[in-house]
């Protein structure tokens, strides 16, 4: 199965109104459309958001933002989204299988302590913070060579050696096991059982010059 997903997941946020929060992020012309379950939106495109609750976190799934806080903390969403949830742990994620693309990016009281990006051509383009305790199974399996090039060995599928952008994708779901209990592709009752808000919009206010402009959209999407 080949994952797309393009989501912002607030752990233990405040509450908030959903448009309240929309409007914040910047997004106008806001129109209630038919609600979809989460595993049919986790990627999506332009014109459309989807809002919701899973267990203890809130769940954004919209397209381009999340790959903009990977890849800068200066954005407008970071902003918004650190101040109204000054207390939360927030964390974007992007996967885009064609080309290998994965990335996170985890805020805790203001600091991002996590972001890690790569992709097959680029490769690790990212890396900042200490590993997490959700990445340290899979990173255990790591080496790094003479030449800076992280690979990965895999004992129980005979000694195959991945690059990182090969297991990027693992990457992603394991960080996932932080805020939902269970890795993403094994998340069942979230992706098949769980109905997020939909809505419409115009533009994002602000952040329109970064949805046209920003590099990874344009370039993996």
């Amino acid at each position: 199965m080949g994952w797309k997903a393009s989501v912002i997941i607030v752990h233990k946020p405040m509450q908030v109104n959903d448009e309240q929060l929309l409007k914040e992020l910047g997004f106008d012309r806001l129109v209630k459309i038919k609600d979809e379950l989460f595993g049919a939106v986790i990627n999506i495109y332009n014109h459309r958001v989807y809002i919701g609750n899973y267990k203890d976190n809130l769940l954004i799934c919209v397209p381009a933002i999340p790959m903009q806080i990977i890849e800068s903390d200066e954005t407008e969403a970071e902003k918004v989204l650190t101040k109204l949830f000054p207390d939360s742990e927030i964390c974007s994620i992007v996967l885009h299988s064609t080309v290998n693309l994965w990335g996170y990016a985890i805020i805790k009281s203001g600091e991002r302590i996590r972001v890690r990006a790569g992709s097959a051509e680029d490769g690790p383009f990212i890396d900042s913070g200490e590993p997490l305790e959700e990445e340290k199974k899979i990173l255990s399996k790591s080496v790094i060579d003479e030449a800076g090039q992280r690979t990965y060995v895999f004992e129980e599928i005979d000694n195959e050696v991945m690059t990182e952008d090969q297991v990027g994708e693992s990457l992603v779901f394991a960080i996932c096991s932080r805020y939902f209990g269970e890795e993403l592709d094994y998340a069942d009752a979230l992706l098949f059982e769980t109905t997020l808000r939909g809505y419409s919009y115009g533009r994002v206010i602000d952040a329109a010059k970064l949805i046209v402009e920003g590099k990874a959209w344009w370039k993996f999407w």
